[in-house]
């Protein structure tokens, strides 16, 4: 049997897709329900499951609005979601499609606030080493506030009584409401190309949402990044905002930062005064031991009897000459004694030694020692040496 009148199964899924997008009461839903398989895909978008204790149903958050999301969703949270339902066409799986979520119990801003807290702690932003030293004399102090009420004024009246004449440039801000936070970020740009040493953040107290623009991220994040020091004094001492985190100091009450900002010029000036007679007397002493030092110079014998100088170096002289004249006469008995040793030798070896014993040299015309009586011939003249003098002889036979 062949039908003529059907549907298929993309038809069925986009009739029932259809007919949910036309139904209000659908759209702009907030519901409540606990958190499950929450997934976050690296897409950025978050996949998870709303349940109560009787029913479960899918969800999705896309990643421009879980961007949006002050807290860090988990499994087993309570909260309130906002959303649409619709169908997903695939698997004509029915989904919560969530724009907005807040959570239950703690409260969304509570919450919202400590996971900010952590996510700025993870990044260093309220590193004490981070943190920049106040100058000891700022030139001009900088101030970011409201510029009417007590804040300002207090500041002014506690900076001039402890520095007067100390120059302030305000800022004027807006310190609550909508426009407090863009407003800061562009006080806190200005101060930092501005001719100030230090500048302080203030505002009054107030209730935890009059102060809520001190915990926001932007303001949080331009406090980081500001190039000189800086004093918080947001809200009553009890008060504690990211920003006073993240600044360099905090400071209970405006006034405690105006003290924090500038020394009492009084206590400068005496402290000057005293370092000068300090500086002072220090030289004094000083050149009153140089000058005694000079003295005993001037008497020494370096300058009174400048030969004593000499006095070392010549007994050093003279024990070198002793030494050298010691050595020069062991030197030459030795030398004497091998003279008479070697005038031996050669006297023993001398043939006038063996002449002086009956012994005679016998030499030709021509000088020639004759030791061979076949050297000459008869008749022949040869000299005759004796130990004393020499003999003119002729040979009358030889043998």
């Amino acid at each position: 049997m062949i039908r003529e009148n059907f549907l298929t199964v993309t038809q069925l899924s986009g009739l029932i897709q259809n007919t949910l997008n036309k139904e209000p009461l659908l759209k702009g839903l907030w519901v409540r329900g606990e958190i499950t398989n929450f997934k976050r895909h690296s897409s950025g978008h978050l996949y998870f499951s709303l349940k109560d204790k009787d029913t479960v149903i899918r969800a999705v958050m896309f990643r421009g609005q879980a961007d949006k999301l002050k807290f860090r969703p988990a499994d087993g949270q309570d909260c309130f979601f906002r959303g649409y339902v619709a169908l997903y066409n695939r698997e004509t799986q029915l989904q919560f499609y969530v724009e907005e979520m807040e959570p239950v119990g703690v409260g969304s801003q509570a919450l919202a606030l400590e996971e900010l807290k952590k996510k700025l702690a993870a990044q260093g932003y309220f590193d004490s080493a981070a943190k920049k030293r106040l100058p000891s004399l700022p030139k001009a102090v900088g101030v970011i506030s409201s510029p009417t009420g007590a804040v300002i004024q207090d500041i002014k009246k506690v900076l001039w009584r402890r520095y007067p004449g100390m120059p302030i440039l305000l800022y004027p801000s807006a310190v609550q409401g909508k426009e407090a936070v863009d407003s800061v970020v562009r006080g806190l740009r200005v101060m930092d190309k501005a001719a100030v040493d230090v500048v302080i953040l203030a505002r009054g107290g107030g209730s935890a949402e009059d102060l809520a623009a001190f915990n926001r991220e932007e303001i949080v994040e331009a406090i980081h990044r500001f190039g000189k020091p800086l004093i918080s004094a947001v809200g009553h001492e009890t008060d504690v905002t990211l920003a006073d985190l993240t600044a360099d100091v905090r400071a209970a009450t405006p006034s405690m930062a105006a003290e924090l900002a500038v020394p009492i010029k009084e206590e400068l000036v005496r402290l000057l005064s005293q370092q000068k007679e300090r500086l002072s007397g220090g030289l004094v002493r000083h050149v009153a031991l140089r000058q005694e030092k000079l003295t005993r110079l001037k008497n020494s014998y370096v300058f009174t009897q400048p030969s004593r100088l000499l006095d070392p170096h010549r007994e050093r002289l003279a024990r070198c000459q002793d030494k050298m004249r010691e050595r020069m006469d062991r030197i030459l008995m030795e030398r004497q004694n091998r003279f008479k040793h070697e005038v031996v030798r050669l006297e023993a070896l001398s043939p006038l030694a063996t002449l002086a014993r009956g012994y005679a040299i016998c030499r030709d015309q021509e000088g020639h020692v004759i030791y061979d009586s076949g050297q000459v011939i008869e008749k022949q003249e040869v000299q005759v040496t004796l130990s004393r003098g020499r003999l003119a002889c002729r040979v009358e036979a030889r043998h």
